[in-house]
């Protein structure tokens, strides 16, 4: 009987020490005094902790991200919010201005977060934040440039974080595209026009015959664009800027926002659109006009 009881309490302790050992294989949390980087991450990427990507979501979708970590962008979500920065990247107590936020988000204080970003930079001061409310167990992995292990999702290289532009874009989905980051929407139409019959919001007033007519172009052949029209390439380019941003262009029926496009394209614009006329606009962006505006320029 003792002999048999002996040997179930031998099977029993071999058990347990296979399941010990088990632990410190790939389901072993970490301790926190890990030194991780990006060259020996995979090592631990399917331990128990929080792996954190601090970049936004952009920059994971177009340069790429190391599977297994979650994405909580600095510059999108917690700068201004949890954070604000009073000198730079040197972090101090006072840059900490809604713990609680931060508290939601990296969840218990004891738990290890391991964090990274473009270049190691956020997730250094984002470790120092946390250090300061008590955080205990957060590692800076460093930045993705220098990553070059095996669980890298590739990215497009061309993903800006926003909705892919139709071919055409006119009145009838011009709300879908509304206040996209870089973009210049501008309203070709007169400043009355403007204020007696409504405008769109968002875009702005660059008359075509109160300024860029004469000014910046002369039409040879009414609306009939040519490349001889353009007389002063400097004053579009100055309006417009970049000449890969997206420029959305609207008048009254859209024959002056198609002739601007095809002169802003005549000197290598590529991203430009004749959203077309207001006359024919049914969104939810209207801002309305005055019919009795009358505009006085003494």
């Amino acid at each position: 009987m003792i002999k048999k009881t002996t040997i179930i309490l031998l099977t029993l302790m071999l058990a347990l020490s296979i399941v010990s050992c088990g632990k410190s294989g790939a389901d072993a949390g970490l301790t926190g005094t890990e030194e991780i980087t990006m060259e020996n991450i995979d090592q631990y990427i399917d331990k128990d902790a929080r792996f954190i990507d601090l970049r936004n979501f952009a920059d994971m979708f177009n340069g790429g991200y190391i599977a297994g970590f979650e994405v909580v962008p600095f510059f999108q979500y917690l700068e201004g919010r949890a954070l604000v920065r009073n000198n730079g990247w040197e972090f101090s107590e006072a840059d900490v201005v809604e713990p609680a936020i931060l508290e939601n988000i990296f969840g218990s204080k004891e738990d290890v977060i391991v964090l990274m970003c473009g270049s190691g930079t956020r997730a250094g001061y984002v470790k120092d934040a946390l250090n300061s409310l008590g955080y205990t167990k957060v590692i800076n992995a460093g930045g993705i440039r220098d990553y070059k292990g095996e669980n890298k999702v590739l990215g497009d290289g061309s993903y800006a974080g926003q909705m892919v532009l139709p071919a055409e874009v006119t009145m009838e989905n011009i709300d879908q595209y509304l206040y996209r980051d870089g973009a210049k929407y501008v309203d070709l139409r007169n400043v009355a026009d403007k204020y007696v019959g409504g405008y769109i919001d968002s875009f702005e007033l660059v008359s075509f015959f109160e300024y860029l007519e004469n000014n910046a172009l002369v039409r040879n052949n009414g609306w009939e664009f040519s490349e001889a029209d353009v007389v002063e390439p400097a004053i579009l380019e100055n309006i417009f800027g970049s000449k890969d941003r997206e420029v959305f262009l609207m008048c009254g029926s859209g024959t002056r926002a198609g002739y601007v496009k095809d002169a802003l394209e005549s000197i290598g614009y590529t991203n430009v659109y004749n959203v077309g006329g207001i006359r024919d606009y049914k969104g939810d962006h209207k801002i309305f006009g005055d019919e009795s505006f009358s505009l006085n320029l003494q």
